[in-house]
This record gives structure tokens, C-alpha cells and sequence, in this order.
């Protein structure tokens, strides 16, 4: 817009000071069907998976799944890799269909949608994001000095980018296959009425929406540019996702781990899943190399070792975390957990953010409500967004 333009219009200053929001989002294109391509050259695959009746499954069976869970993280075994676990909360209205030609059949069925109406009913969508970026720390930067000779042959770069899309394609299809049992599938392009639709957009949109899904076509520009449908205001203790008509906008405010309980465990987190309010919770964990995490373990044994913490329970618990270390019994990296609550209007988020935090207190958690933070977190529960 021109400068003599913008100063005729009532709030062209105003829209001269807003910042797009394609500058907080990483996303450019589809590199293939379920590939998305980011700014910093990484890739992301989204998997969606209808979940797990854990009220009827027996705890062993709920411990051995944990235990392949964990054997599959561990196989990534790169700092290669980031997983990313978004939990979208959101109120639904059910309707069961059906046509009965005995009387007392369609009173029961007329009687019973009636109570059904009156009812705040809850769908939990679930997904799970790989992302596959360059080596981390000293590591990488043989990748960094690699990918800065092959800049200028562009041959090179383009077969080393259908390299990266074929193996993360295949790491797909075997967590796919590993997390069958949790109806598990990858997201890309589906085809609705002979027209392309892009999921993992739609997933994007979801969370830049603050929960309210909407169908996204297949973009012909980036999808940087594309996501994001509702203008999004920030204060210090709440946020506000304001979209075209009043049914679809939320304000929100956002809960992070002030300190994390000293035991967890499969399904400590289901608790969330019962609350009568709606909520995006992320967590995301980025995988360290052996190499740096055995460093920093060693350092921190021999700090506990010279301190007065010596002998004590947190000296063993290291030497613990050091054996499975080397015994390749577990993966150590960097984890971050951010839940976001909701509400249809500005007076219920002190509510949602009661109940909620309540329910984290319950696992041992200690939370806080983020204020001057409260923008890098939101922007953070975007996959691959590990700037902020």
C-alpha cells in the first residue's frame, strides 16, 4: 500500500503497525502428499490417531504399550528428530440419525436427543508430528559446512531432498504401523468431491484458531501465508482469537511447567480428558545425541559430587539416568509442555484456567499462568516452531 494511501484511510496507521502473522509461522509447501517443507529446510510429517480406550484397558497392557512407545523413540536415537503431541479439546454437538416407524422407538430416540442437546459434549483430537531437521549442537555443523558446499550445485540439493523426504516417509509408515492399534494414519492431501484438500493445513488452521476446525484447500501459495483465519490479539495474561463471526472466536489463556512431579507415568495426563472445558495441550521433546547428554549428565554427577548433596537420593537417581544412558535403555533431549485453555467469552477463562490448573496440581505438577510469555507460548505449540 502507498504511503500517501495509507495516510487517507482511518486506520492505515493502525494497519501499518500489525505484524502478519506469517512471520511467526514456519511452514512453505508440501514437498510430497503427507511432506511438509519448513523455512529452515526441515520436514514434518503429521500423524492423527483416534486414541486408546484407556478406561477399559488393563494396566499391563497399558505399561507394555509405554515400554514400545519408548523403544520407538529411542530408535530415532538422532538429534535429527523432534516429536511434537498436540491434544485439541473441543465442544461438539452429536446428532445420531435414524427414522423409527414404531411410535414408542421414536419417542424414546426424540426423548433421549433432547437430553442429549442439554448435554456439553467433548471430542479429544489427537496427533502426533515428526520433524526431521539438521544435526544439532557441535554435531552439526559437518551438516551445516555440507549443505553450504552443495548450495551452489542444484542438482545436488535436489537429490539430497528426495533422500530426506523418502527416509522420513518411510520413518512414517512404520510409526504408522507401530501405532495401528491407536488407528493411527499419516495426514496430507485428500481428495473431497474431486477437489484437493490439504489436512495437515486444516491441523495448522485448528491451532492458529485456537481449536475451531475449518476445511483448507490445497494452497497454490506458501502455506505461511495461507494458515491462520482469525486475527489474533495478545495481552499480558490473555489472548484473544478473534474470528469472522462471534460463535468462532475464543479467548485463552496459557498454563506452562513451572516444575515437573519427580515420577511420571503412561497416562498421567488423562485426567485433562474428562474436564468440561476446551484446551490445546502441546508437548513437544527433542532428541539429544549420546554424546552431549552423556557430557552433560557426567558434568552434573560431578557438581552433585562436590556439593551437599553427595550421597543422597539425587546423587543415585543420576547415577541412574547415566547407566540407562550408556546401556542404551533410554534417549535424553530437551521437553517442553504448554496447555493452553479456552472459552467462548472473556469471563470463563478464569474458570477453565481454575479447573485445569487444578487438574494438573493433582499430578503432581506445578504449573503458572504465563503473562509476558504468553505470545512466544502460543506461537510455540506450532510443530517445528522450536525458535520460540
Amino acid at each position: 500500500m502507498l504511503k500517501v494511501v495509507r495516510e487517507e484511510l482511518g486506520f492505515g496507521k493502525v494497519a501499518h503497525n500489525e505484524r502478519p502473522m506469517s512471520t511467526h509461522i514456519p511452514y512453505l509447501r508440501h514437498v510430497s502428499d503427507t511432506v511438509i517443507g519448513l523455512e529452515n529446510g526441515s520436514l514434518l510429517s503429521v500423524i492423527k490417531l483416534d486414541g486408546l480406550f484407556f478406561q477399559t484397558e488393563d494396566q499391563a497392557e497399558l505399561n507394555m504399550r509405554s515400554v514400545v512407545q519408548n523403544t520407538m523413540i529411542r530408535a530415532l536415537g538422532s538429534s535429527r528428530f523432534s516429536l511434537w503431541s498436540t491434544v485439541i479439546r473441543r465442544e461438539v454437538e452429536t446428532e445420531i440419525g435414524g427414522a423409527f416407524d414404531e411410535p414408542f422407538c421414536e419417542l424414546l430416540n426424540r426423548r433421549y436427543m433432547d437430553q442429549l442437546r442439554e448435554k456439553r459434549m467433548f471430542t479429544n483430537e489427537i496427533y502426533l508430528t515428526i520433524v526431521r531437521s539438521g544435526m544439532r549442537g557441535a554435531l552439526g555443523i559437518g551438516d551445516t559446512v555440507k549443505k553450504l558446499l552443495d548450495r551452489a550445485n542444484r542438482e545436488v540439493r535436489s537429490q539430497q531432498t528426495r533422500e530426506d523426504v523418502t527416509e522420513i516417509e518411510e520413518l512414517i509408515s512404520n510409526i504408522t504401523r507401530e501405532l495401528q492399534k491407536y488407528g493411527a494414519r499419516a495426514l496430507g492431501i485428500a481428495y473431497r468431491d474431486k477437489e484437493p484438500y490439504s489436512e495437515p493445513c486444516e491441523f495448522f488452521n485448528t491451532i492458529l484458531t485456537c481449536g475451531v476446525p475449518r476445511k483448507m484447500r490445497l494452497p497454490r501459495m506458501g502455506i505461511r501465508n495461507f494458515v491462520g483465519t482469525s486475527r489474533l490479539h495478545f495481552s499480558k495474561r490473555t489472548m484473544q482469537a478473534q474470528a469472522a463471526v462471534d460463535e468462532e472466536s475464543r479467548f485463552g489463556a496459557l498454563l506452562s511447567v513451572k516444575e515437573y512431579p519427580p515420577f511420571t507415568g503412561p497416562g498421567m495426563l488423562d485426567g485433562l480428558l474428562q474436564v468440561n472445558h476446551e484446551f490445546i495441550l502441546t508437548q513437544s521433546f527433542t532428541i539429544a545425541d549420546k554424546p552431549i547428554a552423556q557430557e552433560r549428565i557426567t558434568r552434573l554427577q560431578r557438581q552433585i559430587q562436590a556439593s551437599d548433596e553427595a550421597g543422597s537420593s539425587v546423587e543415585k537417581d543420576i547415577d541412574y539416568a547415566l547407566n540407562s544412558l550408556m546401556n542404551q535403555e533410554a534417549v535424553f533431549g530437551f521437553h517442553h509442555l504448554t496447555l493452553l485453555c479456552l472459552s467462548r467469552d472473556l469471563q470463563g477463562v478464569s474458570k477453565s484456567v481454575s479447573e485445569l490448573g487444578a487438574c494438573l496440581t493433582d499430578m503432581n505438577i506445578n504449573w503458572l499462568r504465563e503473562d509476558v510469555n504468553l505470545e512466544a507460548g502460543f506461537w510455540a505449540q506450532l510443530p517445528g516452531n522450536r525458535s520460540y
